[in-house]
């Protein structure tokens, strides 16, 4: 593997570190990883590849990988990103062998598979929710934010939930990570990428990444049907009812950690294209609010939505 990126094109890599280039063959294209930058994330993509590799699901093959240089040769899924073809596609199409990939991978790793991975906590939430108060909440020009009550609160309802994390989470299992491949079939027409930030979480995180898409505003109207039929076939281990209010609250917290991230990034890279997902986001948040339990809660968030920029 010398010369590695001569004569190849250079692809977005999203918000990590890493480097993504094509190589074009008349045989085979292949996809190079560069995770120079960020070792971590190369020895988690090894190790999450180890663990999706064994079932019945489309994950890119390997075929090479550097350890010294930190660079991963794998198969190339192509261009046909659910973000890019889903308003030529069918909607329901898409989502549901989304959440079907979901289903076979729920209902096929057990806890041996899943022990090396990080499991998610109350201080993992705290740090992401923290990107909403420390760029969301200045950007909105908001003084008088109750910090520590948002705080406080949000805390009650973590350890009061009794939240069960220990199912795999993709963690960002949404359009832009899931490839449309034509010549697969039934679920395996969803290729799924860019697993190395994979954890132990909520069973329905990957459900609502992909369901509550904060970037793209396609309508919610399968939703709750693709909700209920995930439930339906994975033992989830609580009632519906749980398992709902679960899945508003943590999505809750994603979508409000995503309003603070998208104004860290606009800061960073001075880049349009982040403020333009803030309405989606928002519109999100406010589905979630409508659906769970805690009338604090709501109320110091649409106070801040409601607020003027």
């Amino acid at each position: 593997m010398n010369n590695y990126f001569q004569n190849m094109q250079k692809i977005e890599s999203g918000l990590s570190k890493k480097k993504i280039f094509r190589k074009i063959d008349k045989n085979l294209n292949k996809i190079f990883i560069d995770f120079s930058n960020d070792k971590n994330e190369f020895f988690n993509f090894l190790k999450v590849y180890q663990i999706l590799k064994k079932i019945n699901i489309s994950i890119p093959k390997i075929y090479e990988v550097d350890l010294n240089k930190k660079i991963i040769v794998m198969e190339d899924f192509g261009d046909n990103r659910f973000d890019k073809i889903y308003k030529e596609k069918d909607l329901f199409y898409l989502l549901k062998i989304a959440v079907d990939n979901l289903i076979v991978i729920h209902n096929s790793l057990n806890s041996n598979d899943l022990c090396q991975l990080k499991q998610y906590s109350y201080s993992d939430f705290k740090i992401e929710i923290s990107e909403f108060v420390d760029y969301f909440i200045p950007y909105k020009s908001i003084s008088d934010f109750p910090k520590n009550e948002f705080y406080n609160c949000w805390e009650y309802i973590f350890n009061f939930q009794k939240f069960n994390f220990t199912s795999f989470a993709h963690k960002d299992y949404e359009f832009i990570n899931l490839i449309f491949l034509k010549n697969n079939k039934c679920h395996f027409k969803c290729g799924i990428i860019d697993f190395q930030s994979a954890f132990k979480g909520f069973i329905g995180w990957d459900l609502f990444s992909v369901l509550e898409n904060s970037r793209i505003n396609f309508p919610r109207k399968y939703n709750e049907e693709l909700i209920k039929y995930f439930y339906n076939n994975v033992n989830v281990g609580m009632n519906f009812k749980t398992f709902r209010s679960q899945y508003y609250l943590l999505n809750l917290g994603r979508q409000t950690r995503l309003l603070g991230r998208w104004i860290k990034l606009f800061n960073e890279k001075n880049t349009m294209k982040y403020k333009n997902y803030i309405n989606t986001t928002q519109i999100r948040i406010n589905v979630c609010l409508s659906n769970i339990q805690s009338d604090e809660l709501r109320d110091i968030y649409l106070k801040v939505l409601k607020s003027n920029v």
